[in-house]
């Protein structure tokens, strides 16, 4: 039965692990609220952690904890402790309400503020989640390729 877990990553790591653990097909929240003064900035609520849905019986927590940037999951005596769904859903609540709404359109140019592709610019393409994963298209040698990032990562082109 699946149920979520606190998970500690390395130093502000807590989006790399995030990624890793969407990639391994796992359900995974990062609650990321707006910087004083940069709206549109986001970052973690708490950080150095993030919550994941797992199932022990199917090996998840094995998987998270070798997962590259994840320090340990959160537990008492060696063992992982269950985080209780209302609380998750609490925090999902008080995050949504104090999120900016940006909102892009679908072809519409936008600019990447921060990661790897900082300063880069895309076209919006979709959103992936209601805790703001969209997808952009970027220009890479005269094609166009597909990323992932949280919305808090975008502005619009001026």
């Amino acid at each position: 039965m699946r149920q979520w877990y606190a998970v500690k990553s390395k130093p502000r790591r807590e989006s790399f692990v995030e990624q890793l653990l969407e990639r391994a097909n796992l359900e995974v929240f990062l609650p990321r609220i707006g910087r004083k003064g940069r709206a549109t900035e986001l970052e973690p609520l708490f950080p150095g952690y993030l919550f994941a849905r797992l199932d022990p019986m199917l090996g998840d927590v094995q998987t998270v904890r070798y997962t590259y940037g994840v320090a340990h999951l959160v537990g008492f005596g060696g063992e992982p402790a269950a985080v209780p769904d209302a609380l998750i859903a609490a925090i999902r609540q008080r995050v949504v309400t104090r999120q900016p709404a940006i909102t892009f359109g679908k072809g519409e140019r936008v600019v990447i503020t921060s990661g790897p592709f900082k300063d880069v610019e895309a076209i919006f393409d979709r959103r992936l989640s209601a805790e703001g994963r969209v997808q952009v298209l970027i220009r890479i040698v005269e094609r166009l390729c597909r990323a992932e990032m949280h919305v808090g990562q975008l502005r619009r082109a001026s």
